[in-house]
């Protein structure tokens, strides 16, 4: 309504499964930690299933102190 055409978002993988199922998400910037843990975790992005995975391609891949910093597009 107000016109804007991109919108940055950062939330947990709820958010993030709702973008998903949406198919509304373009880009997506991702980190990695050089730590191991154990745990129930849950994947990336929770929510409902998409009948496709989405494919996106590394645009940036950046590092500092063994932490990957990566940034990913739909082609």
């Amino acid at each position: 309504g107000l016109g804007y055409t991109r919108q940055l978002t950062e939330g947990g993988p709820r958010l993030l499964g709702q973008l998903v199922a949406a198919d509304v998400l373009d880009e997506m910037c991702l980190t990695l930690a050089p730590m191991l843990a154990a745990g129930d975790a849950q994947r990336i992005a929770g929510g409902p299933s998409v009948a496709v995975p989405h494919r996106f391609e590394l645009v940036s891949l950046l590092e500092e102190d063994g932490f990957l910093f990566g940034r990913y597009r739909r082609p």
